[in-house]
This record gives structure tokens, C-alpha cells and sequence, in this order.
């Protein structure tokens, strides 16, 4: 008997120092997408788009508002219906679950929210991409029955989030891994249009850093470095191919084979090295003993970011908000907004709207969603002498409205 106690007390330490992260790993050479605009990683230009930049193209920006203005109430069984709901769903394993637990609660509190939509996590820990994209897998019979506890149907699922990768495929060569992963994506979205038929717009995540979990054999290969770092190019790859709108990736009209994609937020930092808009992870406080799992503040800063990107964006910011959920053009971008920005780019004015009020309140977001600065104002303008250049949102919140603008600061 004492030599069973002693080898399972053994097993248990063995077990212990086996789950330890590794938070000594540096990574010089990896860079994080967004970060890459005008770089370039093993030959091919870095950017969240394939121009080489974080801007996305005309035509995808015009699929999107697209795809956007389609959304509506719907009932049970998919018809229009004033007292409908628009059903947002996430998908993916472990980690995206309890993100989107927390993009979630971000939502609770929002005041402005979305009377008419309906947040689902359907995310399961421990499915992988290559269970997911197959529509017979036990991952979508959960889901739907998670759906239906809800009191929804997945016929008013018209919007998905979704973080996901091959928790089981070990290859690391450069670009055939990412665009492996990138196929494995159309296929997953292609399950979704089967499963979901009134599905319109998937959001797509880029994973977070994984470079601490080590030589830990718990976790699936496929969820180590440095496959984490190819995950946001797989989805760059993917949407590469979705801009065509052909073939396997046709996503307008009759044609259709799969929903309109595009991206959501980008997690992927180099450790704890900063990222340009500030968003870092501390691998002591923000992540699990096994490197990979996110603890409690991990999860809220996770979570953060996605409802942060959310917020951020103009086409997600539409239908976020109560009373604007299909009218994007009311959410114009290029709407004159009231913001002007000096010849020098270091003083951002704001006039008032129409009503004849002034902002209460400015919050600046990076692309990526990352909050820059939010403050009350007390005059009508700002100093932005401190943003670097780039492209950023500015929330604007009045007494009974709120705004948004996209800001383009170049010096």
C-alpha cells in the first residue's frame, strides 16, 4: 500500500513540473500581423490584409456593409418578425469560451446595447477546427442543443465569432502550415452555411501567444508555437481568397457555399513584448501553470479586447447599438461626424451635432481595438500629439447618442 501512495504522490509531482509554463521564452523574430504593415515575414508582406496593410479593401469594406444592412429580426423559423432577435453565436474550443464569457459580460453593461440581439457562446473546450468543419460532428449537436436552451433557434443565428485552430496538426513550415489551417477554415465556414441557413457575417480571432507552454505534453501540438503565430495568417490567407468571392469561397447570392468572413480582433502578442497599440499579456498573471489556458485576469483582458474590436468597428458598431442594427450607412465612417484633426495632426477638435451638443465623452481605439485614452471632456478639443501614426476609432458619446469616426493620423 505504501509503495502504491508513494508512486501515485510521485505521479502527481511528475504531473505538477510536466504543466509547467515556460515564462522565460523570447521570440525576436516573430512579429505580431498587425504590427507589419510595409514588413515582410519569410516573402510575404505583413498586414492583416493582403495589400500589406491593416486597411481592408474597398470591395471587401462594401460586402460587409452588405452583408450588415441584410441583418434583421427574425423569428424561430427565420422570418422577419418586429419582435424577432438577431442571434450572435461563438464558436471555437477552451480559450475562446471563456473570451467570449467575457465579451458577454462586457455586453451586459454596455448601455447602448442591442435590445434585439442575443449572445450565445457555444464555444466547447477541447474541439478543434478538424472536428468542427465536419457538419456530422457531436461539436454542432451541443451547440445547437446550447442554442435551443436558450430559448433560440438556429434559424436567427445570422452572426458568428469564432477562434479555432488544429489542435491535433504538428506542422510548422512556413506557408504551408497557415495555409493548410486556411482551408481547414472554408471548410469550417462551409459547415456553418449548411448549419446555420440564415448565418450572414462570421468574425474571425486570431489566437493568442502560446510560446510559454513549453515541452508541456498535455496540450495538443497544434496548439503550440509557434502555430499560434501562423493561426493569424491562416485567417489572412483565408480572407485572401474570400475577397475573390469565387468558387469554394463564393458567399453572394444563389452561389453562396459559404458565409461573408472577416476579421474580428487580433490576440497574437510576442510574449510580453507590446504590441504598437499597447495590448500585452503577462505570462505570470494572465496565464494558466500549463502556458496555454488564461487565468481570471487573462480571460478579462482577453475578453476586453474582443468587445474592445467590437466597439472599434464600424460595421459591428451598427448593429451593436440599440436602433441601429440595420442601417449602416447611419454609421458611416466617412460621415462627417463633427471631428477635425490640425495641419500638424496634434489637436483633434470636435464640433457639436446637430442637436447642438457637445461630446461628453471620447474614447480612442487602435484598429485592433485596444483603448488608447477615454476621457470626459470639459472643451472641445484634444491632444493626440501622442498617437503614433496609424488608423484609429473615436467613440463619442452624447446625452442621448452615441458616434463613431475612424481617424487617419499621418505626419
Amino acid at each position: 500500500m505504501k509503495v502504491i501512495i508513494m508512486f501515485c504522490v510521485w505521479m502527481c509531482v511528475m504531473s505538477s513540473l510536466y504543466a509547467q509554463k515556460d515564462c522565460s521564452v523570447a521570440r525576436p523574430d516573430y512579429i505580431p500581423l498587425s504590427d507589419m504593415e510595409g514588413l515582410i515575414f519569410r516573402g510575404f508582406p505583413g498586414g492583416l490584409y493582403g495589400n500589406g496593410s491593416n486597411i481592408p479593401p474597398i470591395d471587401h469594406t462594401k460586402a460587409v456593409e452588405n452583408a450588415v444592412q441584410s441583418l434583421q429580426r427574425l423569428n424561430a423559423n427565420g422570418l422577419p418578425d418586429n419582435n424577432g432577435k438577431i442571434v450572435m453565436i461563438g464558436v471555437g474550443a477552451s480559450n475562446p469560451r471563456t473570451e467570449f464569457d467575457e465579451f458577454i459580460r462586457n455586453y451586459a453593461s454596455y448601455p447602448d446595447k442591442n435590445s434585439s440581439l442575443a449572445l450565445i457562446n457555444t464555444c466547447i473546450g477541447g474541439q478543434g477546427i478538424q472536428k468542427m468543419n465536419q457538419q456530422t460532428d457531436n461539436y454542432w449537436k451541443q451547440a445547437k442543443k446550447i442554442i435551443e436552451d436558450s430559448n433560440y433557434s438556429v434559424n436567427q443565428v445570422q452572426i458568428a465569432w469564432i477562434e479555432t485552430d488544429n489542435t491535433q496538426q504538428a506542422d510548422t513550415v512556413f506557408p504551408r502550415a497557415p495555409l493548410s489551417l486556411a482551408k481547414e477554415y472554408q471548410q469550417l465556414l462551409a459547415t456553418l452555411h449548411k448549419e446555420f441557413p440564415q448565418l450572414k457575417l462570421c468574425y474571425l480571432s486570431a489566437r493568442g501567444y502560446a510560446g510559454w507552454v513549453g515541452d508541456n505534453q498535455s496540450v495538443g501540438k497544434g496548439l503550440m508555437f509557434p502555430r499560434d503565430y501562423y493561426n493569424g495568417w491562416a485567417i489572412r490567407f483565408l480572407l485572401d481568397s474570400v475577397m475573390t468571392n469565387k468558387g469554394d469561397y463564393s458567399y453572394a447570392g444563389k452561389d453562396a457555399v459559404i458565409p461573408l468572413a472577416t476579421w474580428g480582433s487580433y490576440l497574437w502578442t510576442n510574449g510580453e513584448q507590446p504590441r504598437k497599440d499597447g495590448f500585452s499579456l503577462d505570462c505570470q498573471t494572465d496565464i494558466g501553470p500549463d502556458g496555454l489556458h488564461l487565468t481570471v485576469a487573462g480571460e478579462r483582458k482577453m475578453g476586453a479586447l474582443l468587445f474592445n474590436s467590437f466597439m472599434a468597428n464600424p460595421s459591428a458598431k451598427s448593429w451593436f447599438t440599440e436602433s441601429k442594427t440595420t442601417a449602416i450607412a447611419e454609421q458611416n465612417i466617412s460621415a462627417p461626424f463633427g471631428l477635425l484633426i490640425n495641419s500638424h495632426a496634434t489637436t483633434l477638435f470636435l464640433s457639436a451635432s446637430e442637436s447642438g451638443e457637445f461630446p461628453k465623452r471620447i474614447t480612442l481605439y487602435s484598429q485592433c481595438g485596444e483603448i488608447i485614452v477615454s476621457a470626459p471632456l470639459s472643451e472641445p478639443s484634444m491632444d493626440i500629439s501622442f498617437l503614433s501614426n496609424g488608423i484609429y476609432y473615436a467613440v463619442m458619446q452624447y446625452n442621448h447618442q452615441t458616434q463613431c469616426q475612424a481617424l487617419t493620423i499621418v505626419r
